[in-house]
Formats: structure tokens, C-alpha cells, sequence
């Protein structure tokens, strides 16, 4: 499977608010970028990390969109590393399978640990880089990895099943020292977390320690019979592993996790020493809260990026003005919400569905973008002078729960948080891929 789901035309002027403004049309097609991107080169040819975020976890022109942007990057600009906001040690699996070809899609997807990514378009994107990889004139292969530290369970599960696959004279070490985390089911040690009188934090400090430690004495083993970079790549997941540890303890688990992603990120870049796209939240992506609320909560992962490269990292968000995208349904109102918390807990969230909103007035900045006239578009706010992008405006949020759309809306400052821009008209849910674990 071989497919570009965008194409960006070239530059058109048009007015923005009170004032003309370059954009370019982000019509959906299934045909070759490089010609209709051609007036974006000289703007991402500095850019060694390229961030692209989305309003929501679950709209499928998001997802699309960012296939076809990186498929892009990779023909024409060189890119050869794919990042997403997915544990390292789950992604690890995916990777075997682009650059070996080697396996069933379905069984590693199960390891995106998150169900927003778990789609067809996401999928798609799997395989387009399997299949990019298996090309003989390809010599630089593409690699895919996660760089989000939320799971205990999937690093030492992949040193694990690596120690089995290819050290078997070390497994049954590995497996001993990974017996307190893999002996239990997610579920288990969830519920053990739960309970802080089974002290089960240091049972994975403990395990995190000899894993560390076992990885460092056989250093030159595995440099020896594997490769150094192998060993780096085994090295990152131990390192993710303690990430999430730690993070039990941590008194600002978001801080802390977008400090956490930023350097998985840089280590990760270093390691490849190739030029990298990253897939996550706006949320994560962006550089900076809409107001001055950085100096008191700290810096999202993009704000780190910048902060470390400067102009050579480029983050570009979304947003949208109505639409569809699935998320975790929780209560309607604050007043439900207290309600079933203190009543009815186990109904407090409906699961995964399709939601929707409509264009709402009070969304300030959307409601000036849908007036061009474009469904889909791109702006590079950064070195734009529209007072719009840079005023303190609303427009829709949606993280992985989804009250209602009065309470979707955020505070955007478009040019304080982004470099670039993404105006999506209507959305529709993102593809949900059901997989059997």
C-alpha cells in the first residue's frame, strides 16, 4: 500500500481578520506532494525536528494530514525518524516490524498501548513505512518510536521478549528479573498502585534497578553480538522505564511528563543523528501556554524542544471549527460529573464514541478562519504579522475525555504557542481499528 491522503498548494493571499495573509490550501488528494509542496521547502530545510500536533486525539483529517506531511518529509526533505506520544517500549515492537518486515501489523499495533492511535490511519502509516523500508534503493531505513513514559509494563516487557529472541543465554536472567512486573496482569499492578500499603512502587524501583544494572554489565555483550546502536535503543527503553517509575513520585506528573518526552525526544534524535517528526497533542507540541502561565507551570514538551534547538525545531497545531472525532464520553455537566462520582462511579465515563460539536460562536479564533473561504489550510504564523494570530482568541481542545462542546473550548494565542498553523473546517472521526490482544 503506497498513499498520500494530502496535497499542499502553492501560496495564496487572502484576508485573515482585517488584514491579507498568505495561506496554502490543504485540499484531500491521493497523489504525489513534492510539486505542490515545493513552495515550503526553503521553510522546513533548517528544521531538524518538526512537531505536529491535534485538537483532538480521534479526527481522521488530522491523522491524515500528518501521513501525508511525512511522507512528504521523508521524500523530499530527508527525514528518516518517526516519533509519536506513545510509550518507547511499545513502539520498540513497531519498529522491528518497518525495518524488518518481518510479522503480522495487526499483532504489534496491539503495543500502542493508547487507543487513539490504534486507527486506520495510523496503520496505514505503518505499513507505508514497512513498505518504504523494504525498497533495496531506500538505504537509509525509516524508524518509528515512541517517546511518551506512562507504562511500567511494556519496556520490560520488550527487554524481555529481546533478551529471548536474540541473548537466549541471558533470558533466563532477564526473565527472572522481570518476573515481579510480567508475573501480573497491567490490570493487577494498576490496582496494586492503587493501594499504597502493598508498597508496590518499590517493588518496580527494585526491578527497574536490576534491569539497569543487568543492561550495563553486558554492555560490551551486546555491543558485540548485537551493535552499539542496539544496545543504545535497549539502553532508551531501561531509561523510559524509570521515567515511569519515578513519575509515581513526582508532585507535577505534567510537568514532569513533558520534561520526560522532550528528552526522549532530543535522545532519540542523537542517537539517529537523522532529522525527526513528531506526533503528539497540541497540548505537547506547542511551545508555550496562550498567557504568562509558563513562568508558574513549567514548559510542555515543545517549549523544551525550543528551548534546547531553538529555530531548528518547527511545531505546528490544529485546530477546527466543527465536526466528529472520537474520545472517552465523560458526563455532560460539572453537576453530573459530582454526581456520579459520589453515586454511580462506574458510570462516570461511557467509553470510546464518536463525538461531535458545531461551530460555536464563542470559539473567537475559528470563527475568523472559516471566512476564507478554505476547508483546510496552512499558515506559517510565525513569520506572519496578522493580529489575529497573536491575540488571545478561543477555539475547540480535546484531550482523551469529552464532556460537551461549551466546555471543549481553550484560550489559543496561535503565534505565543506555534510556528505554524493548520485550519481543518470539518472533522470526522479517526478510523478505530479493533485489535484482539
Amino acid at each position: 500500500m503506497c498513499f498520500l491522503p494530502v496535497c499542499l498548494f502553492s501560496q495564496v493571499n487572502t484576508r485573515i481578520g482585517d488584514r491579507e495573509t498568505p495561506i496554502y490550501p490543504i485540499p484531500i488528494h491521493q497523489q504525489d506532494l513534492s510539486k505542490e509542496l515545493q513552495p515550503l521547502q526553503a521553510l522546513f530545510a533548517s528544521k531538524l525536528i518538526v512537531g505536529m500536533g491535534e485538537a483532538t486525539h480521534g479526527s481522521g483529517e488530522f491523522f491524515e494530514i500528518k501521513n501525508g506531511v511525512f511522507q512528504w518529509l521523508v521524500n523530499t526533505m530527508g527525514y528518516r525518524v518517526f516519533g509519536i506520544e506513545a510509550t518507547y517500549g511499545g513502539c520498540c515492537y513497531i519498529n522491528d516490524f518497518v525495518q524488518s518486515g518481518k510479522g503480522d501489523i495487526d499483532s504489534v499495533m496491539v503495543y500502542l498501548d493508547f487507543w487513539t492511535w490504534q486507527t486506520e490511519e495510523v496503520r496505514d502509516l505503518i505499513w507505508w513505512m514497512k513498505e518504504y523500508n523494504a525498497r533495496e534503493e531506500h538505504v537509509e531505513k525509516l524508524s518509528f518510536y515512541g517517546f511518551d513514559m506512562q507504562n511500567f509494563y511494556s519496556p520490560v516487557q520488550y527487554l524481555n521478549d529481546f533478551a529471548k529472541k536474540h541473548l537466549p543465554a541471558q533470558y533466563d536472567t532477564v526473565k527472572n528479573l522481570s518476573f515481579p512486573v510480567l508475573g501480573k496482569t497491567e490490570l493487577e499492578i494498576y490496582r496494586l498502585l492503587q493501594k499504597k500499603e502493598n508498597h508496590f512502587e518499590d517493588t518496580l524501583q527494585h526491578t527497574c534497578r536490576r534491569l539497569t544494572d543487568w543492561l550495563l554489565r553486558n554492555k560490551t555483550y551486546i555491543e558485540t553480538t548485537q551493535s552499539g546502536d542496539r544496545y543504545q535503543s535497549l539502553q532508551l527503553c531501561a531509561d523510559n522505564l524509570g521515567q515511569a517509575v519515578r513519575s509515581l513520585s513526582v508532585n507535577n506528573q505534567s510537568r514532569y511528563r513533558d520534561s520526560c518526552m522532550a528528552y526522549n525526544v532530543l535522545q532519540i534524535q542523537k542517537v539517529e543523528d537523522k532529522k525527526m517528526f513528531i506526533w503528539a497533542h497540541n497540548g505537547h507540541i506547542n511551545l508555550a501556554y496562550p498567557d504568562n502561565k509558563s513562568v508558574l507551570m513549567g514548559l510542555h514538551m515543545g517549549g523544551h524542544l525550543k528551548k534546547n534547538l531553538g529555530d531548528a525545531y518547527y511545531a505546528i497545531g490544529f485546530v477546527f471549527n466543527r465536526g466528529s472525532f472520537q474520545a472517552i464520553q465523560g458526563p455532560k455537566s460539572i453537576g453530573s460529573a459530582i454526581f456520579k462520582y459520589l453515586f454511580a462511579r462506574k458510570k462516570l465515563f461511557r467509553g470510546l464514541r464518536e463525538c461531535t460539536v458545531p461551530a460555536q460562536v464563542k470559539n473567537t479564533l475559528t470563527r475568523v478562519l472559516s471566512t476564507t473561504g478554505h476547508p483546510v489550510y496552512f499558515v506559517d504564523v510565525g513569520h506572519s504579522d496578522n493580529p489575529v494570530f497573536s491575540t488571545l482568541l478561543k477555539t475547540y481542545d480535546v484531550g482523551a475525555v469529552f464532556m460537551n462542546h461549551k466546555r471543549a473550548a481553550a484560550a489559543v494565542n496561535v503565534k505565543r504557542q506555534f510556528d505554524g498553523l493548520i485550519y481543518v473546517d470539518q472533522t470526522s472521526r479517526a478510523r478505530p481499528v479493533h485489535l484482539k490482544k
